[in-house]
């Protein structure tokens, strides 16, 4: 499963709403497909702009850190070998005071232009319950219900999910389908350039964490809910591509 083009006719789409989102929940994933020959797109609704403001020797203002966030964002994009990022220009918590369907529909434009196999964004409760996340989640899941009425193909949307274990582990409030995971990729292979791009958010505090809690995981897999599955079955990723 190493030929680089296993996957040269997919495509992935990820919708999150700030920088280093997709990273925390899929960089492996993205890794490990665009590798195979997959064409991997990210959608980012803001440029983090409420974000904490450097670590380590990097200190930046506030005016700053919307430019640093897009820089750190499109290096690390480079990094998984994904296309450079889409950025639909809200602010930090404003997601939530556009109308979902204005926010459905651009995310829809992109869905027909792009024609994922694949999309992968927040689920119900945006694994922190961030309003932006949430906001997304409901965007997404509205454009991705009228993108599948309007392909040919078979698609599938998943949400971002953790074993209910791991959340308590971040001390997470949630439930539902964002702690029941069906779908697990295994991240052995692909977990260093995990870490180096959460190193590449060098601007906020909690990537720089996460990169250190990686490191001391022994046995890491990034994991998803496929929608529309009832049961707990496990779905390989690769089936979600197949023909």
């Amino acid at each position: 499963m190493n030929n680089t083009n296993t996957y040269i006719n997919k495509s992935i789409l990820g919708i999150f709403a700030h920088p280093d989102d997709e990273t925390s929940g899929a960089g492996c994933t993205f890794t490990k497909f665009a590798r195979m020959g997959a064409n991997v797109t990210v959608i980012t609704a803001t440029r983090g702009e409420l974000g904490t403001l450097g670590t380590g020797d990097l200190s930046v203002s506030r005016e700053q850190l919307p430019g640093v966030r897009e820089n750190e964002l499109r290096q690390v994009l480079a990094l998984f070998g994904a296309n450079p990022p889409i950025l639909l220009g809200y602010k930090d918590q404003e997601v939530q005071h556009e109308e979902t369907e204005v926010i459905a529909g651009t995310l829809l434009n992109y869905m027909k232009r792009i024609e994922p196999d694949v999309v992968i964004t927040f689920g119900p409760q945006g694994i922190s319950k961030h309003s932006d996340h949430i906001a997304i989640h409901n965007a997404s899941l509205s454009a991705f219900n009228f993108y599948k009425l309007d392909i040919a193909k078979k698609v599938n949307l998943l949400y971002i999910a953790i074993p209910e274990s791991v959340a308590k582990e971040f001390d997470l409030d949630i439930d539902g389908p964002e702690i029941k995971p069906n779908v697990y990729v295994p991240a052995r292979d692909d977990i260093n350039v995990k870490i180096k791009a959460l190193r590449t958010y060098k601007s906020q505090e909690d990537a720089q964490e996460f990169a250190e809690w990686l490191k001391n995981s022994m046995d890491y897999y990034e994991s998803f809910r496929l929608v529309g599955v009832d049961g707990d079955e496990p779905v390989a990723f690769e089936d979600l591509l197949a023909d």
